[in-house]
């Protein structure tokens, strides 16, 4: 289980806020429909249609694609869940494995576990550990959605029952070496770091196909937030780091927020940063609005928009 103290809020800096997390899927009405029903999100916007749009393929560097989404909300958290899927373009599905640099786990805690199991188990999902029927005694488990994203459910008693069962969320990257991660994270984007971890034994999962595998975690906070990401680097086991275009099936972007989004480009070139969207400089929606996005040592993209947050939507 991922222990995320509640620890007050970071100092914005460069970044100052958290958006959606989004993940690339074959199919849309499918993903939304195991999110929604199964695991239990809110839906914020169901699926719209196919259009396209010149920026958003500017955004990704998708000439030509077609995308559409659907959004979730997860309850006391400032993290939202978006679902992508493009469409009049090479796609490649990726299912990367657990350990790879790159993949991501979301990461939800509930305050009773067992609706979700009874779900998972009407809709033939398979979870880990296999035996876990309630909680007590077993504390979280990990389960895989149809394009082999990795969910993370935790329990964990809310603050405030009426936020509904699912009430707070994370994320978790798997990174190649923790030390180059962190000239991104904590050197470029002022995130507040902690000490990392030893490195410990990961218990042997088959929807993981842990064999003594070893691993590390730390801890950072999104700054002008109170929310948290891990950082896991795993030893002693097979890993490929994450190589993904932007419309493939299994691609998860994270959202932030930046006051500066031109500076917070030419901050993460300076740094040797991958900037994904075209010509290497940001899209602009709207005839004003910029939005870049990049890709971090570990293959993870940032999609980073301006700030402040809109009051409803993206």
């Amino acid at each position: 289980m991922l222990a995320f103290a509640q620890t007050p809020q970071a100092p914005a800096g460069i970044i100052n806020d958290v958006g959606n997390f989004s993940h690339i899927v074959d199919n849309l009405e499918r993903a939304a429909a195991f999110y929604r029903d199964v695991i239990g999100l809110e839906v914020a916007q169901p699926p719209a249609a196919f259009a396209p749009n010149p920026p958003i393929m500017d955004l990704g560097n998708t000439p030509g694609a077609q995308s559409r989404i659907a959004t979730f909300r997860v309850p006391g958290s400032q993290l939202g869940v978006e679902l992508i899927e493009y469409k009049d373009i090479a796609r490649t599905p990726v299912k990367p494995r657990f350990q790879d640099p790159g993949s991501v786990s979301l990461v939800l805690y509930v305050w009773n576990i067992n609706p979700i199991l009874s779900r998972l188990s009407s809709a033939g999902v398979s979870w880990e550990p296999s035996n876990a029927q309630s909680i007590p005694p077993f504390s979280s488990i990990f389960v895989q959605d149809a394009d082999g994203f990795f969910i993370e459910i935790n329990w964990e008693p809310p603050i405030d029952y009426s936020q509904g069962n699912i009430h707070r969320a994370a994320i978790e990257f798997r990174v190649e070496e923790t030390e180059q991660t962190l000239k991104f994270w904590r050197d470029v984007l002022k995130f507040p770091v902690g000490t990392s971890t030893n490195y410990e034994k990961e218990r042997p999962m088959d929807i993981t196909g842990f064999r003594g595998a070893e691993f590390k975690r730390t801890f950072a906070r999104v700054p002008g937030t109170d929310w948290s990401i891990v950082l896991r680097e795993f030893r002693n086991i097979d890993r490929k780091k994450l190589n993904t275009k932007t419309q493939d099936p299994g691609t998860p972007i994270l959202q932030l927020r930046a006051p500066d989004v031109d500076a917070m480009t030419a901050a993460w070139k300076a740094a040797g940063g991958e900037v994904i969207s075209k010509g290497g400089v940001p899209a602009v929606i709207g005839g004003t609005t910029k939005i870049v996005l990049l890709r971090d040592p570990n293959g993870v993209m940032v999609e980073v928009l301006p700030a402040p947050r809109p009051s409803a939507g993206k």
